[in-house]
């Protein structure tokens, strides 16, 4: 094996993941206030990255168990982080307005 063939089947695989276990970290443990809301085109780019790792995870007939493997994985975290941090955000925002004397809802 190559040093670039090595590079491509185990280092970006491992960097990928790596990136996003710790986005699923910072969304269990970074402030829900300081949590970056995605605007406009943002959204595109959030959405096409997990459709398509997702997808080629699911349905990636013609990849390595491998490769459908470090995918599935790095959507699924990446799923959970997004969700984990909508969720967080949301209930800070309702704790925030009822403190406030607002209606909390």
């Amino acid at each position: 094996m190559s040093f670039w063939e090595f590079v491509t089947d185990v280092g970006v695989p491992l960097l990928l993941v790596g990136g996003a276990a710790v986005i699923a970290v910072g969304a269990f443990t970074d402030p829900p206030q300081d949590f970056s809301w995605p605007r406009g085109w943002e959204w595109a780019w959030v959405v096409g990255v997990w459709v398509m790792a997702s997808g080629e995870a699911a349905f990636g007939t013609d990849r390595p168990w491998w490769e459908r493997a470090w995918k599935g994985a790095a959507a699924l975290l990446l799923a959970v982080a997004c969700v984990v941090a909508v969720w967080r955000r949301w209930r800070w925002r309702r704790r925030v307005r009822g403190a406030d004397g607002g209606a909390a809802g």
